[in-house]
């Protein structure tokens, strides 16, 4: 499920919940107690999957981009005295470039 799904079923779920409590406060009847701390916690359980998705993807994009990065550096290791330079330099800047986009760091 997208993160969009997740987060309209728990809107879905948490106004289940508060229908319920008001009608526990008006009733004190306590299946509504019951189904509203039911309905809560899978309406805070859907939002943290939501949540746990968007964190998910974010590591796949560093993984991908620390890999990226390593390859780079093993490049420029293994690359001739005159190539060395420009390589570790590309290497510098990609990484200040990724420092920046993900807020790691400020632009000069």
């Amino acid at each position: 499920m997208t993160r969009e799904e997740l987060m309209k079923l728990a809107d879905k779920y948490q106004s289940k919940a508060d229908t319920d409590f008001w009608k526990y406060q008006e009733t004190g009847i306590s299946r509504y107690g019951s189904s509203y701390r039911r309905n809560g916690d899978i309406a805070e359980a859907l939002m943290m999957a939501a949540n746990a998705a968007d964190e998910h993807h974010a590591y796949i994009f560093m993984k991908v981009q620390m890999a990226d990065f390593a390859q780079k550096a093993q490049n420029a290791l293994h690359a001739a005295d005159t190539e060395r330079e420009a390589l570790t330099r590309s290497l510098v800047h990609d990484i200040v470039s990724y420092g920046w986009l993900m807020n790691f760091i400020k632009k000069d």
